[in-house]
């Protein structure tokens, strides 16, 4: 269980490495709530002992969780208003496809690596 709280924590210094500069410059960060997204359920995959196949789904939904809540954070603040990379829906749409794609990503590279 340990490997989880780390690779949590992990997810939540991206996010705050996101939200941070957001508030500081206004700017939209397209890649961000992806990487969010994948980083709890890649990190939970790379723990020294081989995890179960439930730590890693509740991985991914933490990383979604993360993503979606600094998504939620920024939306509701207006920081996340911007010229969005998807053809429909503003930047909050975007931020929310890319948090779930994220997890995921994070999940299938998770689920591929073979120990």
């Amino acid at each position: 269980m340990q490997a989880f709280w780390r690779a949590v924590l992990y997810g939540a210094i991206l996010a705050v490495a996101w939200v941070v500069p957001a508030f500081l410059t206004d700017n939209v960060y397209h890649p961000a709530p992806l990487l969010v997204g994948a980083v709890v359920p890649l990190g939970i995959a790379l723990a020294p002992r081989p995890p179960s196949r439930r730590l890693r789904l509740a991985g991914a939904a933490a990383g979604a969780g993360l993503a979606l809540a600094a998504t939620a954070l920024l939306a509701a603040t207006g920081h996340l208003d911007g010229a969005p990379l998807l053809p429909a829906g503003g930047a909050a749409a975007e931020a929310v496809a890319f948090s779930l794609a994220g997890a995921v990503a994070g999940l299938a590279l998770g689920l591929a690596r073979r120990r």
